[in-house]
C-alpha cells in the first residue's frame, strides 16, 4: 500500500510531463503547394494553393488544402471529315480538402506520413466542333458547335508522403494522393491522382 502511495506522485508527474510536452508540440502551420493532377494517365492538370494545419503532436495533424487551377488540358482530333476538327478542354477551377495526417519519423529530419480525408473539386469541360461541307461544288457551309459546362466532384481521398525538416520552422514535403474518380462524360469516369510538392511553416 505504501509503495502504491509512493508511486502515485511519480505517475502524476509523468502524466503532467507528457501532457505538457504534447501541448508544446501542438502548433499551427501554413504552407504553399503545387500539385500535378493526372486523369486516366492521359491529361495533366496543374493546381497551386495554400495549406492551413494544426499539429496535435509529432504523430497526428489536421489540415485543409485550398487550391486553384493554374493550367488546362486540351486535345485536338479529326471529326471524320476532311476539313473538320474536334476540341476538348478541361480545367480545374478550385479545389478544397480536409485531411487527417499521421506522421512517423524515420531518419534524422525525415519522416513519412499517410493522408486520408474528403475533397471537393469544381472543374469545367468545354467541347467545340467544326466542319465544312461542299454543296454542288460551289457552296461551302461551315457549322460550329460549342458547349461549356461546370461540374463538381467530391469524395474520399487518401495518400502517402515524405517530409523533410529543413529547420525548426520550415519543412518541405512530397506526397501522392488517390482522388475520387472524375466524371469526364455522362457515360463513364476516369481514375484520378495527384503528386504534390510544397513547403510548410510552423508558428
Amino acid at each position: 500500500m505504501n509503495n502504491t502511495l509512493c508511486l502515485a506522485p511519480l505517475a502524476l508527474s509523468l502524466i503532467f510531463t507528457l501532457t505538457a510536452q504534447a501541448a508544446n508540440e501542438s502548433d499551427f502551420y501554413v504552407g504553399v503547394q503545387y500539385s500535378n493532377q493526372n486523369i486516366e494517365s492521359s491529361s495533366d492538370l496543374g493546381t497551386a494553393g495554400v495549406i492551413l494545419g494544426y499539429q496535435f503532436n509529432q504523430y497526428f495533424s489536421l489540415e485543409t488544402r485550398l487550391n486553384m487551377g493554374v493550367s488546362e488540358y486540351s486535345a485536338l482530333c479529326p471529326c471524320g471529315e476532311e476539313d473538320g476538327y474536334y476540341v476538348y478542354k478541361q480545367k480545374i477551377d478550385n479545389q478544397g480538402s480536409l485531411l487527417i495526417k499521421g506522421t512517423y519519423p524515420i531518419l534524422n529530419d525525415f519522416s513519412i506520413y499517410a493522408l486520408a480525408g474528403v475533397i471537393k473539386t469544381s472543374y469545367s469541360l468545354e467541347t467545340q466542333s467544326q466542319y465544312k461541307t461542299v454543296e454542288e461544288n460551289t457552296t461551302v457551309s461551315e457549322i460550329r458547335f460549342q458547349d461549356t459546362r461546370d461540374h463538381s466532384e467530391s469524395g474520399f481521398t487518401y495518400g502517402v508522403g515524405i517530409n523533410y525538416q529543413i529547420s525548426k520552422k520550415f519543412s518541405a514535403f512530397l506526397d501522392y494522393q488517390v482522388l475520387p474518380d472524375l466524371a469526364v462524360s455522362t457515360l463513364d469516369s476516369s481514375n484520378w491522382n495527384s503528386a504534390s510538392i510544397g513547403v510548410n511553416y510552423t508558428f
